[in-house]
């Protein structure tokens, strides 16, 4: 009976504080609403979508109504069975992807150490402002004011190469130079973006060790080596777990914008493959595109997984 009391007072003290949390945070959780129907509309409800991988879909019957093939995994096997268009595709997805995720993921951090060795402020901010503002741009308009500059007749490169005596250079039809031109445009776009994360843990830093390393005589480079890179190493490790399943997942925006008829053999990734099999093409074909999302979501999930154990096992650091 005691026991029973106690119970009914604990439940009834938990009651209230929950209530009067609710009644004060009110407005953030109606402020929670619009991103929680955004992902439910938007990312858990398309998932249902992911049976057409394992069916014949047409679309005059629907996702219920389509039939089962013989055998369910049959758009699995004919991609990967079709060694030509599979690993040339899956070549340059993963060349793009790796060399891309490379540098994308060191330079915000490189230059997020430039801007804490800034001491005057209004250039600090001058650059920083400066360096996010491109974010803000669509990457269409970013892509194609690329495009405008390197221009083969009327370019502002093509141009100072000319005054320079050199022969103008059709960039974006050599094949040669697409991978580049990729690299550029994803670091205008996202470099000054990506060092908010890294600038924010260092401003987290203790002053009294730099102080410290003032008073033993340590220059900037060991300071930097000795006290901010080991001190921000957590985030760095948890933005490389979250970075690493990118080069699989290239900028499908970007690279479509940039492709030609003439760079397609180095700019065909599987993103753009997907694209063109299912949307197109004249012939859609829903179920094996679908299987070739489905067949790169689960590798990415599993890169996820493995560079977690691995910072667990080495650095101790990781998502879960």
């Amino acid at each position: 009976m005691q026991e029973s009391t106690t119970s009914k007072k604990r439940l009834l003290k938990i009651s209230t504080r929950f209530k009067r949390d609710l009644k004060k945070s009110l407005p953030l959780y109606v402020l929670l609403i619009c991103p929680i129907v955004w992902y439910v509309l938007f990312c858990y409800m398309p998932m249902f979508g992911l049976v057409m991988a394992f069916k014949n879909f047409k679309l005059s019957q629907g996702i219920m109504g389509s039939e089962w093939p013989d055998n369910p995994f049959e758009h699995f096997i004919t991609f990967l069975s079709d060694k030509v268009v599979f690993w040339q595709v899956f070549k340059n997805t993963f060349i793009i992807g790796s060399v891309t995720t490379v540098i994308t993921f060191t330079a915000p951090i490189l230059l997020a150490l430039f801007f804490n060795e800034l001491r005057t402020g209004k250039y600090k901010k001058c650059l920083q402002t400066v360096s996010y503002m491109p974010y803000f741009v669509s990457t269409v308009a970013l892509v194609n004011i690329f495009l405008f500059m390197i221009g083969f007749e009327n370019g502002v490169v093509n141009n100072l190469l000319e005054g320079l005596g050199k022969d103008r250079i059709n960039f974006i039809s050599e094949p040669k130079y697409f991978l580049a031109l990729y690299i550029i445009i994803c670091l205008w776009r996202g470099l000054g973006w990506g060092t908010i994360i890294y600038t924010a843990a260092m401003a987290g830093i203790d002053t009294q060790l730099y102080d410290a390393a003032n008073i033993e005589g340590a220059g900037r480079f060991q300071k930097i080596w000795h006290i901010t890179l080991p001190t921000i190493k957590p985030t760095i490790v948890i933005m490389m777990i979250l970075a690493l399943p990118g080069f699989l997942g290239a900028d499908f925006e970007t690279i479509l914008l940039l492709q030609t008829d003439n760079n397609m053999i180095v700019s065909d990734v599987i993103s753009t493959y997907i694209y063109r099999r299912g949307i197109t093409s004249g012939a859609r074909q829903y179920s094996y595109t679908t299987a070739i999302g489905m067949f790169m979501s689960v590798i990415n999930l599993m890169i996820i997984f493995i560079a977690n154990f691995i910072c667990k096992k080495i650095a101790d650091i990781g998502l879960f």
